[in-house]
């Protein structure tokens, strides 16, 4: 009854005329005075609808949010949302986003002093989110809710697990915004390149002629043995990649402070020296003696295979330390596990490849100065690494221009000035070729875009629909905002095809931001009765409207629609 009881008082004071009910639901029956209690603030999400993630791929976008109002000195930490799920839309191309659907829990602890005097504590929960279905978006909106929570004498521990909604961390916007195979495939050939570094590349002969002589040269029993070592290293990093994992609330609240930004661009900078030869790093001898001995058999094998990140620490150290970075400040057990796998994979794959085929070996190129060569194309990429940490502290402007200038550095340096491997003709080629390939790309991101539209739009004011009235132009009213996916969609398809740009050129094509909730704005939402984004609004050279399109609306849909009007 007590349970009942809360889940009654929790109902309350959800937004009028939204798309989410909120309530609160504390895991006990009562809170506990001197201890931390749980709760979590249930988001029930109308069907057919969706809110944005607490983290959107999209920088415009507007993210839902949770905040508790305590009384004075009651705490509460920051809440932890679930994970989301990753849905393409039609009017996105494919391009899949993060979103909450259906039943949503939000979880967050609170602490009450332990000589709180009140017997109950009131808890007030505003949730902000932006409701869109498949075609349109509603404006940022509010759901609130409140919890009167009794108190009891002694403190309970509050429990660790997260409610049935599966709260998760979320596994970055770069992931969300292109897949994880994608990511994984890419982290999986990051691997595959550390092979070629100099720390790497010798041992894959030496390695391999192991394996003949344990193997006694039989293709099935090399193939096992190179199979096992694979594992080793696959197991090796998938270890160190969950042990990050574990710790992704230290960082993930480290990397909100400057300093440890700072901090973690000069160790990248000073690794990426160190490729480029002012120094060198390399683990103690007696390491390197202790897991650089010969063992024999399956079981030999897979300890070479777990020891491998020791002995070429040196060159794959670098790399594996931003991939840790970033897997710290994810928090993801298994995202941990799936991309330090890849990497593992990426670097076993040629000891598989090459056992298997038989005499392949001869035909591996000599170690030389082109390893060189490689390893400070790696010190370039830990170069644009730091960038990446040190971009939320740059103006805009210069983080936007950071990229293409590393890359042209990159491209000239390693294209035209490194002389590692110039005996090699054939190399000397591919040097020149990624050095091109590396300035062109850097011209072709610092040069501004066009603007996605070429439609010469005007605002919509009183003014310019009199006068378009008064001309005798039919009328376009285009209803958008910052924070609606399908408007920005629909400057990236549907006004720059040419045929309805032609056709504009006889409309007056007036834009109503509503991306800000104003006097002004709330205004013209009311007289044209818009109650979503994008709406597109036709009307006769005499004022009078003809037809309304609401959601994501295509070129051919829109140009019948244009043609329709004279």
């Amino acid at each position: 009854m007590a349970a009942l009881a809360l889940l009654a008082l929790a109902r309350a004071d959800a937004a009028s005329g939204g798309k989410v009910g909120l309530r609160l639901e504390l895991d006990t029956p009562e809170a506990a005075r001197g201890g931390e209690s749980g709760l979590v603030v249930w988001a029930e999400i109308e069907p057919g609808w969706h809110i944005n993630a607490h983290t959107p791929t999209e920088p415009f976008l507007i993210p839902t949010a949770a905040t508790l109002t305590l009384p004075p000195r009651v705490t509460s930490d920051p809440p932890t949302y679930p994970k989301p799920n990753r849905k393409a839309f039609a009017f996105a191309q494919g391009k899949e986003l993060l979103v909450y659907e259906g039943r949503v829990g939000i979880a967050a602890g609170f602490t009450v002093p332990a000589d709180f005097s009140n017997s109950r504590v009131r808890i007030e929960a505003v949730l902000r989110y932006q409701a869109c279905n498949d075609a349109t978006c509603l404006p940022p909106t509010t759901a609130t809710a409140e919890l009167i929570v009794p108190l009891g004498a002694t403190a309970v521990p509050a429990p660790r697990d997260p409610p049935a909604a599966g709260i998760d961390a979320d596994v970055g916007r770069w992931i969300a915004a292109h897949g994880l195979p994608v990511a994984l495939l890419l982290v999986m050939l990051l691997g595959l390149g550390l092979n070629l570094t100099p720390c790497v590349y010798p041992l894959i002969s030496v390695t391999l002629a192991y394996f003949g002589t344990q193997g006694h040269h039989r293709a099935a029993r090399v193939g096992l043995l190179a199979a096992t070592y694979v594992l080793g290293i696959t197991l090796s990093f998938s270890a160190v990649g969950v042990a990050a994992a574990l710790s992704g609330g230290i960082f993930g609240a480290a990397l909100q402070r400057p300093p440890v930004l700072l901090f973690i661009a000069a160790v990248l900078v000073a690794l990426a020296l160190s490729s480029f030869g002012l120094y060198q790093l390399q683990p103690p001898a007696w390491v390197m003696r202790r897991v650089g001995g010969s063992w024999r058999g399956a079981a030999g094998a897979l300890f070479m295979g777990l020891t491998m990140g020791v002995v070429a620490a040196p060159c794959v150290g670098p790399v594996v330390l931003g991939l840790l970075v970033f897997v710290g400040s994810q928090g993801s057990l298994l995202l941990g596990f799936e991309l330090f796998f890849a990497l593992g994979l990426g670097m076993g794959l040629p000891y598989l490849v090459l056992a298997l085929a038989a005499g392949s070996i001869k035909g591996l190129p000599r170690s030389g100065e082109w390893l060189l060569w490689v390893e400070r194309f790696f010190g370039f990429m830990l170069l644009g690494l730091a960038a990446y940490f040190l971009s939320p502290l740059l103006p805009a402007a210069v983080g936007q221009l950071s990229v293409p200038v590393l890359m042209a550095c990159a491209g000239i340096y390693l294209g035209f000035i490194d002389r590692s491997g110039r005996s090699l003709r054939h190399f000397r080629a591919i040097q020149r070729s990624v050095g091109i390939a590396a300035v062109a790309l850097a011209v072709w991101l610092a040069v501004p875009r066009p603007a996605e539209s070429t439609i010469r739009w005007e605002p919509l004011v009183p003014a310019r629909v009199t006068a378009a009235r008064s001309a005798g132009r039919p009328i376009l009213i285009d209803f958008m905002a910052d924070w609606c996916i399908p408007c920005h969609e629909m400057e990236r398809t549907t006004y720059v095809d040419p045929e309805v740009r032609r056709e504009a050129e006889r409309f007056a094509m007036l834009k109503a931001d509503i991306t800000r909730e104003t006097d002004e704005t709330n205004a013209l939402a009311e007289q044209y009765e818009v109650h979503g984004v994008p709406t597109v609004i036709l009307l006769d050279p005499a004022g009078n409207e003809l037809q309304r399109l609401v959601g994501y609306v295509g070129p051919d849909e829109m140009l019948e629609a244009m043609r329709k009007i004279r």
